[in-house]
């Protein structure tokens, strides 16, 4: 469903960019720094780094300044739970509205919602101090980016990108002889990126 989703945004935003726009394909690619918040105090998490990397196209309207970016990356990213280093591989479709406030060099802002398809394993189970503990992600999942950065000439830019998960990114559950206790998580971070087009 959300990749239905997904392809109607994308061909939505084909069909209303005006004959004049500009169009941009490169690459881009970045580090994040990835956090799991839980409802409960069962699990803990730690910060870790992660990197992306991909093709992405960009439409301007050299007027207004106003752009949409569209990018389909490979990700990969690790964050420890409750001591356990859970692996994430995903290709996530973020799909953004910017603002470019200057012409040849100058600031932008950008903000939409960004689509992760899981493509790596979706169950980690480990066993600490007699407790079971499972962590489950979920095949998809939907979040929102908040960016801003510098570009310089039509060609290169640079920014940072803050992503808030909307849907459940997972569930991890416990067990500990008759007890039973199952968490959904969502996951947020930074990123730092550039981007090059050519």
């Amino acid at each position: 469903m959300k990749k239905i989703l997904t392809i109607s945004i994308v061909s939505a935003l084909l069909t209303v960019l005006p004959a004049k726009a500009q169009l941009q394909f490169g690459f881009k690619g970045g580090i994040n720094v990835t956090e799991m918040s839980f409802d409960e105090n069962v699990f803990k998490s730690s910060n870790r780094l992660g990197y992306f990397i991909g093709p992405t196209v960009k439409f301007g309207l050299p007027i207004t300044g106003i752009g949409i970016d569209i990018s389909g990356l490979y990700e990969k990213k690790t964050t420890k739970v409750n001591g356990k280093a859970i692996d994430q591989e995903n290709i996530i479709v973020p799909a953004n509205v910017r603002l470019n406030l200057g012409t040849v060099a100058g600031i932008y802002l950008a903000a939409g919602p960004q689509f992760a398809f899981n493509i790596g394993d979706d169950e980690f189970k480990w066993n600490k101090d007699g407790v079971e503990n499972t962590f489950q992600l979920k095949k998809s999942y939907l979040s929102i980016n908040l960016g801003a950065g510098i570009f310089f000439s039509k060609h290169f830019e640079v920014g940072f990108v803050y992503n808030i998960g909307v849907s459940k990114t997972g569930e991890a559950s416990w067990s500990e002889a008759r007890h039973a206790i199952s968490d959904d998580t969502k996951a947020k971070g930074w990123s730092v990126m550039g981007a090059l087009y050519f």
